[in-house]
């Protein structure tokens, strides 16, 4: 069997930016299925950062002009041809509707995202789908709400973390803390500097604790600008307690763990994340977080996080506040956390569902 998928979203992963929810699905369901082969469909030359499986090879085919229109052109015309050279037996789609071919069973998987592209491509498309899989309720209600005929093709997976993110004991955490935080504790926010993971309403509600409680305790950031988060950047120049914001560009799945295993706590808050993997994640390294009372927040969180008001700056201060100041509310929240599976997990039950 050979199954092509759209390899635009495995391209753009990162551990902190995007989860690598994609390529951990790639990956784990090709080795769990070494008799199929995995085409990904690229648009430009690509190297991964890991090596992927055997059973995975790269098909390019760039775009005929540049631009918008050479973008139109590729998704258009191209992808499909694309397809029928390839004579595909499934199509696999992450985080994104291209042409779905009349002939072959297509499978959209929802990752990150709770939303979709407005526009003829999308709406005619949706339908052709056999399946529609994402990983919580939220991104469920999404797309339900906007195509109600949806509802019966949908599909749970459950999300999972990488295995690189354990806990770390008191002298690892010490280590971490000197390499990143000047050896004191910190709060830890992964995802892209962009205005939709609301990283100016932080700024501000670490600026409220720090003024409050007069605390060391630090604030790191763990992502790539944006386009549209250069303003971000340059509003830290500028920020009060710049000292004690610690910007981590480019952290791989190893460096991400650690830092994430250090910190006192993580404070997730974008507002439409459809998975809340740095929740997750904080989860299996034993580690509690504050976030936002939106997205997939809340059910990836459960007791084990406290909730903050989305756009009340003041709510998110006092509960960043009142998590580092009591270490029995702390040590009540990690006690809720549960198991955190693995992304075998879903990996299984989308291998199964696609291969079927």
């Amino acid at each position: 069997m050979r199954i092509a998928v759209n390899a635009l979203p495995l391209i753009q992963d990162s551990p902190a930016d995007t989860g690598n929810v994609s390529t951990e699905m790639l990956v784990r369901i090709a080795r769990l299925h070494p008799e199929t082969e995995f085409v990904l469909v690229a648009g430009k030359a690509w190297l991964p950062a890991d090596p992927l499986p055997l059973n995975v090879e790269v098909a390019v085919t760039r775009p005929i002009l540049k631009g918008k229109l050479g973008n139109y052109l590729w998704r258009s015309y191209q992808w499909p041809r694309m397809l029928k050279k390839l004579r595909a037996d499934r199509v696999l789609y992450f985080d994104e509707v291209l042409p779905v071919p009349l002939d072959t069973p297509a499978f959209l998987v929802m990752t990150r995202k709770s939303t979709l592209p407005f526009g003829p491509v999308t709406d005619e498309n949706i339908r052709r789908f056999r399946k529609v899989l994402v990983f919580s309720e939220f991104a469920k209600e999404q797309l339900v709400n906007r195509f109600p005929r949806l509802a019966e093709k949908i599909e749970m997976l459950t999300p999972g973390g990488n295995e690189a993110y354990i806990p770390l004991n008191w002298e690892e955490r010490e280590e971490v803390k000197r390499e990143y935080a000047d050896g004191m504790e910190y709060f830890l926010s992964v995802g892209s500097i962009d205005p939709s993971n609301n990283i100016i309403p932080l700024l501000k509600a670490f600026s409220m604790l720090k003024k409050r409680l007069r605390s060391s305790i630090k604030l790191v950031l763990a992502g790539r600008a944006t386009d549209e988060g250069e303003d971000i950047v340059q509003a830290l120049q500028t920020y009060k307690f710049r000292q004690d914001v610690i910007w981590v560009k480019d952290a791989d799945q190893e460096k991400l763990a650690r830092l994430t295993g250090g910190a006192y706590a993580i404070v997730h808050t974008a507002g439409a994340d459809a998975m809340a993997v740095p929740v997750l994640a904080g989860q299996k390294c034993q580690v509690p977080a504050v976030a936002l009372y939106a997205g997939a927040s809340p059910e990836a969180g459960g007791d084990a996080a406290l909730n903050s008001v989305p756009d009340d700056v003041t709510d998110l201060s006092e509960k960043m506040s009142a998590l580092y100041k009591d270490e029995m509310l702390r040590s009540r929240l990690l006690n809720h956390i549960g198991r955190v599976p693995s992304w075998d997990d879903a990996a299984e039950t989308l291998g199964q569902i696609v291969t079927s």
